[in-house]
């Protein structure tokens, strides 16, 4: 291993390090050499040995103070950072298909901690979330324009991750001209956002397998409910299909964005404004009935303590969803959330279901898309799970 500052581990934790989970926490952690500064690379070992076992970014300040990189010799430069890109890449190829988007970097599941990267036809959007890459994001930006060939890229690095590592919010253009409308197609539809305006990278790729699988399920002319819709990805797929879809959600700006993808698309979608279940209790009240429907709410789970309260929420708005489903109609109950678990969602669909005073037959269970790998080393890597529920 090359010559660096030394982090050297408890001994609880050198087995756990040594198997490539890529995070070390202030407990995990024995000595630290002096002076080392936020975001640095340092060799990692264990506290009876002189061999290092990793090396990898720390941060003192940071709330997991060790992110680990690598467990090989080598060093952390600008060619270490284009194999990371390429390989990524190579691992997507073949993989993502029908639509020019894609998340090209998924932070530790692809060897970068920190490091986020979604590619929209040519155009780039990043996040850098941890003082590591920050101190390295000139090396990073690089490999990306490099290994990409993207026109042009933008930075969202405006999540509370960086808070936590003791960093600005930082958004703006990295490289080219980037454009105040970002367009790609995901099958039959021109989809597009406002780059600075949009959530986190600016759009939701990890459900474009949801997506399709709910669109097959469409009938023409039929009733679709997309509850927590954003910019309505589902909805415009069911639209494309010939339902006649209805989207609800809180956020005004998405709404607007959804509105002005249908126009461009020569499809009609209905929009509710306002909270979730208020929304789903007027419509009940209203008496529609659906055929099918999705519950995606954003992150209800930061910490595992808040599991019971998103199992409620959860619940409350499959229950409401389910009465107004037709029987044999389909019910898809998404969440993002790492803490939330496939059983916890089986688990509110049941209570859910004893609520509306129907049965329900577990049709499929998902996960994230292969471009948002799950690597086996790094469980938190694994935070989209969906279970499709069948009325009847």
């Amino acid at each position: 291993m090359k010559k660096s500052p030394t982090v050297t581990l408890k001994p609880q934790a050198v087995r756990r390090i040594a198997g490539r989970y890529p995070f070390g926490h202030s407990g995990d952690i024995a000595h630290a050499d002096d002076g080392l500064a936020p975001g640095e690379v340092v060799n990692v070992r264990g506290p009876d040995s002189a061999k290092v076992i990793a090396r990898g970014y720390f941060n003192p300040q940071g709330a997991t103070p060790l992110r680990l990189l690598t467990w090989q010799d080598e060093d952390v430069d600008l060619k270490f950072y284009r194999a990371r890109v390429r390989a990524a890449l190579a691992r997507r190829a073949g993989r993502i298909v029908g639509t020019d988007a894609l998340r090209v970097l998924h932070a530790e599941a692809d060897g970068l901690p920190g490091v986020v990267a979604d590619q929209f036809g040519s155009v780039l959007g990043v996040q850098l979330r941890n003082a590591g890459v920050e101190r390295h994001r000139e090396l990073i930006v690089r490999a990306l324009k490099e290994e990409t060939g993207a026109q042009s890229a933008y930075e969202r690095s405006d999540t509370g991750e960086r808070r936590k590592e003791g960093l600005d919010l930082v958004t703006g253009t990295l490289w080219g001209e980037v454009p105040a409308r970002v367009e790609f197609f995901e099958d039959d539809l021109t989809l597009h956002f406002a780059p600075m305006d949009a959530q986190k990278t600016g759009f939701f790729l990890d459900q474009r397998d949801n997506r399709r699988l709910m669109r097959a399920l469409v009938r023409p002319g039929a009733g679709f409910l997309d509850v927590y819709s954003y910019t309505g990805g589902f909805s415009l797929h069911a639209a494309r299909a010939g339902a006649q879809a209805v989207a609800v959600d809180k956020d005004n700006v998405a709404l607007g964005a959804l509105e002005g993808a249908a126009r461009s698309n020569g499809l009609s979608v209905g929009v509710r404004w306002g909270d979730a279940l208020e929304q789903l209790a007027a419509l009940e009240k209203e008496k529609r009935t659906f055929s099918a429907a999705v519950l995606d709410p954003p992150t209800l789970a930061k910490r595992r303590d808040d599991v019971p309260r998103a199992k409620r929420i959860f619940t409350d708005g499959a229950a409401r969803a389910l009465r107004m489903l037709e029987m044999g109609g389909h019910l898809l109950i998404s969440t993002c959330a790492h803490y939330i678990r496939v059983d916890d969602l089986l688990d509110a669909a049941r209570v859910a279901a004893a609520e509306a005073g129907t049965d329900a037959e577990v049709v499929a269970v998902t996960y994230q898309p292969a471009d948002h790998p799950h690597r086996l080393s790094v469980p938190e890597s694994l935070y989209l799970k969906s279970i499709l529920l069948q009325k009847g």
